[in-house]
């Protein structure tokens, strides 16, 4: 194979250091005196003439391809790495060199030929097969039957079926919104892996094309049950983790699949497919150098099909060859054809060599296009971002013709071959439009019976449960009935040190646990001191990662869906928004939208700092946020005895499970048993504090507030009952208990430290007012942050957040 980086110039990517002695410096400062610097690097603008004719005299700068004199009114601005002449000095410019290397991959003939001809065959089979999928399904689409978009890969099922023949069938692949021909070829590879097309077709090649179809239809055969449709197609099964309706959504997934290759050994690889738009979102960058750093074996497929939507590469990129942006992580990056399917497979091929010999990641931008518009059977042009000569020029690399006329031109195959071959095609897409529309009267429908049915509309939000029954569940004594305590059997821990313990005893008895975050193996347990001693005693287990909180939170979806158990620490709840797309459309929709297959056990840990002066960006309390998007779990234990309970009931949970902690509960002192393995279930509040004349709920910090005002009140006669919510989702909230107490006291206040208005107990009040409006003797009152962002000032910040008095003056006003 031939490669080669003499026709790829690197655009503005040669870097040189400058060096000036002091002397020199003096020199040319004493020379400019009066000469403001900013006109070194300014060219002709009307104001600036006057001035620049003055600095001429102590300036000349030259470029690398002759001289361009300010004199000459030249307008063109003083790119990098030029070289610059000051006061006739001339600086000393050291190149520098640089990580990574840019090649076009080129096969030769006799690499070509070392492909098998069964090889070559079945890469044109399922070339042919996709492109009679995707042209039946824009009919279909036209016609009224297919529900939502269609992103057809017409044009680039050649870069789909090279790659998927160059995989283990055990390697992963995560896609794009348009993916169906990845999906298509990958699904293939796995079920029918020996399948010779010259051969009969056999019944799982018409159940796979059927499961696919009635998946874009929205219909209940479909692979994912109808929930994902065209652009989340996925199949656990296959090894195919799914198409991604995001642009670079699936990307962090991908490599952090790969990364579970590499923390196992394992000879696999993960192939990350992106689109030209996509290399510009800042996850990818993130991911990218995570994967080099870590040399995780990730191959970051670029299609390049020239255009994002109607926005072309050249408006969109300051660089016109891609696979320079893989240089700048030190990544190696390939250029390849991507309308052929044997150099896509021999560059693939090579790639996966490659990485699984420790060269880690690899970048590689096939160069293709697509015929259709975005999301539609017209053509780009009839839209006016691209013209109809341009699609002529590309037409003439169309694989559906090239790839064939290739083989018959080799005498790999005959025109009865072919014919044949796309004879098995036409009838198997036929047979599966057939079981999925029929013809009444003049017009084609879909069976009702075909569609998903309403008892399914709410399967896969959430994992059913199984999981959490049985587990060791128990109650602190200390609020039991009985009176006892712990004083006896346990020891008194700090809420800070029973994280690092609680997180320790896990990864202890289950090699699957993983933590990772910012500063999580540092400063001898992290900034705080919650993961205290846990990467000294788990080495490679404790992963310190760059500030990118959208990579390595994505990627730990990956790890969870490769069966890890990833605690992931998000150092202030502030950065959560950072990483939003990863948290909220990627982990939290996952399990729904590929309808249920996978399982999705991660933690989320933060930590609010509400009340310690960090300031309008690191005190939010996040509960309400999270508790918008119902995949989620969230617990917010306000002591250490239940901080392990909650904690191992989530390390157990097979959804994702946010765990609120706050700063100022981390010197809290509590009594907890040397076991560190019992359980306190999700959906289970307490009562921390018995009354009759209101009920309080409240959580984390705000139950310690509550008691201390229950205990205030008790001077004056009156009995609050203190209800610690603990889990915070709202379709976990326990309003049995809320519900119960409110039978007794009749009056019901929430207190919570998150802004009034958008806050938790917005939601708990209005659905309380639902179920128990009869035994309401008065309105529900509410207390919470003051609506605006946590100012700094100690004096301020005080005001904005409830207190002791705020607590005992609402009650009061209740019972008044």
């Amino acid at each position: 194979m031939k490669l080669t980086n003499s026709p790829l110039s690197m655009e503005k990517v040669k870097r040189e250091r400058i060096s000036v002695s002091p002397k020199e410096k003096e020199r040319f400062l004493a020379r400019t005196t009066g000469i403001p610097l900013q006109y070194s690097a300014r060219w002709h603008s009307v104001k600036g003439q006057v001035r620049m004719y003055k600095a001429r005299k102590f300036l000349a700068v030259s470029e690398r391809k002759g001289s361009c004199g300010i004199d000459k009114g030249c307008t063109k601005r003083q790119e990098y790495g030029t070289s610059i002449s000051i006061g006739g000095i001339m600086p000393k410019k050291e190149p520098l060199p640089l990580q990574g290397k840019l090649f076009r991959f080129v096969p030769t003939e006799k690499d070509v030929r070392s492909l098998p001809q069964k090889k070559r065959i079945r890469m044109l089979f399922e070339l042919l097969l996709i492109r009679e999928f995707e042209t039946r399904l824009l009919e279909l689409k036209d016609a009224g039957l297919v529900h939502g978009p269609v992103h057809s890969s017409i044009g680039q099922e050649g870069a789909a079926v090279g790659v998927m023949s160059a995989l283990d069938p055990r390697d992963a692949v995560a896609s794009t919104h348009r993916g169906h021909h990845h999906f298509l070829a990958k699904a293939l590879g796995y079920y029918l892996p020996d399948y010779d097309p010259e051969t009969a077709p056999p019944p799982d090649l018409n159940r796979i094309v059927e499961r696919t179809l009635a998946e874009i239809m929205g219909l209940s055969q479909g692979f994912c049950r109808g929930r994902g449709g065209s652009m989340h197609l996925g199949d656990k099964g296959s090894y195919c983790y799914g198409t991604n309706a995001i642009v670079a959504g699936g990307v962090p997934m991908a490599t952090g699949l790969g990364w579970a290759f590499a923390l196992d050994h394992a000879p696999q690889v993960a192939v990350s497919f992106l689109g030209d738009g996509a290399v510009h979102q800042g996850v990818v960058h993130e991911v990218m150098n995570m994967a080099k750093l870590w040399k995780i074996p990730v191959l970051y497929f670029i299609e390049n099909n020239l255009y994002a939507v109607a926005t072309s590469v050249n408006e969109a990129s300051a660089v016109s060859r891609l696979a320079q942006i893989g240089m700048g992580y030190g990544l190696s990056s390939l250029v390849i054809d991507g309308m052929d399917p044997d150099t896509v497979s021999l560059a693939v091929q090579f790639a996966r060599k490659e990485a699984l010999q420790g060269e880690g990641p690899f970048w590689i931008e096939a160069e293709t296009y697509r015929y259709r518009h975005h999301a539609q059977s017209l053509p780009g042009s009839a839209f006016g971002y691209r013209d109809k000569e341009e699609e002529l020029k590309w037409q003439e690399r169309d694989p559906y013709r090239t790839y064939p006329a290739k083989l018959l031109k080799e005498g790999i195959l005959g025109e009865e071959g072919l014919a044949r071959l796309k004879t098995i095609v036409s009838q198997v897409v036929q047979g599966a439009v057939d079981k999925l529309v029929r013809k009444e009267g003049t017009s084609f429908v879909v069976g009702e019976e075909l569609y998903p049915k309403a008892e399914e509309l709410e399967i896969g939000v959430r994992s059913d449960g199984k999981e959490l029954e049985g587990l060791p569940y128990r109650e602190d004594p200390v609020v039991e009935s009985d009176g006892s305590t712990l004083a006896s059997i346990g020891e008194k821990k700090t809420y800070v040190d029973v994280i690092s313990e609680v997180i320790g005893r896990r990864m202890e008895t289950d090699p699957r646990g993983i933590v990772i975050g910012e500063e999580v193996g540092h400063l001898k347990g992290g900034a705080y001191m919650a993961t205290k001693g846990l990467s000294k005693r788990f080495p490679g287990r404790v992963i310190d990662t760059p500030i990118s909180e959208a990579g390595f939170t994505g990627m730990s979806l990956g790890l969870a869906l490769s069966g890890k158990r990833p605690v992931v620490e998000i150092m202030f709840p502030d950065f959560a928004l950072v990483a939003a797309d990863q948290l909220f459309n990627q982990i939290r929709k996952c399990r729904f939208m590929y309808g249920n297959q996978h399982d999705v056990p991660l933690i989320v840990r933060t930590r609010v700092s509400i009340g310690t002066g960090y300031g309008a960006q690191h005190s939010m309390e996040p509960a309400s946020l999270f508790a918008l998007f119902e995949g989620w779990r969230i617990v917010a234990p306000s002591t250490p005895f239940d901080y392990i309970g909650l904690f191992n009931t989530s390390y157990h949970s097979l959804d994702p499970v946010l765990i609120i902690e706050h700063q100022a509960l981390y010197p809290m002192e509590g009594w907890v048993p040397k076991d560190r393995d019992y359980c306190i279930p999700f959906g289970k509040a307490l009562i921390r504090r018995k009354g009759k004349d209101i009920t309080v709920v409240s959580y984390s910090r705000m139950v310690h507030r509550a008691l201390e005002a229950a205990e205030l009140l008790k001077q004056k006669g009156i009995e609050a009952e203190v209800i610690d919510l603990r889990t915070l989702d709202l379709l976990s909230l326990d309003y049995q208990t809320i519900g119960q107490s409110l039978k007794k006291t009749g009056r019901l206040l929430i207190v919570e430290e998150g802004h009034l208005y958008g806050g938790l107990g917005g939601h708990i009040a209005d659905e309380v007012q639902r179920r128990f409006f009869d035994a309401l003797d008065g309105e529900i009152l509410r207390l919470g942050g003051k609506n605006i962002p946590m100012p700094v000032s100690k004096a301020l910040e005080v005001l904005s957040i409830p207190d002791v008095e705020d607590i005992v003056r609402e009650i009061q006003r209740s019972l008044e």
